[in-house]
């Protein structure tokens, strides 16, 4: 999503789910009683969220690193306020102590049924950038040591021609 500044200048950010196409989102270091709102979109500090509070993309040390994917979010379980703490639940459901003064965006990353789609045939894959995968079973056996067979029964080798299956 590019967004617009109050300066002018456009930055990118990613799109959140609950965020609609004109609405304002703010971005904050003061806390929470400083907020111009609580809404989803917001890029805040992580010692400010509340408990069990929802956010995604978690940035350490400029970087983002956690929470990136459709759909995905983390957690906050616990604050440490005398060591500037806290503890995260990240979307593999592990538990990580990260520091409060890091960076991240208030909500859900948006298209969360993003693993339902059905690209459709095979032209559309190569279109994104992924090559086309050809089992060693259908290649000729001068390619690859599963190669051509007519079902007969000849053991499975690996790619470096050992049996690969004993005894069984």
């Amino acid at each position: 999503m590019i967004c617009k500044h109050i300066t002018g200048s456009l930055s990118i950010k990613p799109f959140i789910l609950g965020i609609s196409i004109g609405q304002n989102t703010f971005s904050s270091n003061l806390p929470k009683k400083f907020w111009i709102n609580n809404l989803p979109g917001g890029f805040v500090i992580l010692k400010f969220l509340p408990r069990y509070g929802i956010f995604s993309n978690l940035y350490i040390k400029d970087l983002c690193k956690y929470a990136l994917s459709n759909g995905t979010y983390c957690q906050v379980l616990e604050i440490f306020t005398d060591y500037n703490l806290v503890k995260v639940t990240l979307p593999s459901k592990q538990v990580k102590i990260v520091s409060g003064w890091n960076f991240i965006t208030l909500g859900r990353n948006s298209k969360q049924d993003h693993r339902f789609n059905i690209l459709g045939k095979a032209g559309v894959n190569i279109n994104l950038g992924i090559k086309p995968k050809v089992r060693g079973v259908a290649r000729n056996p001068v390619d690859h040591p599963h190669g051509g067979r007519t079902k007969t029964n000849q053991p499975e080798v690996s790619i470096w021609g050992w049996v690969a299956k004993k005894n069984k």
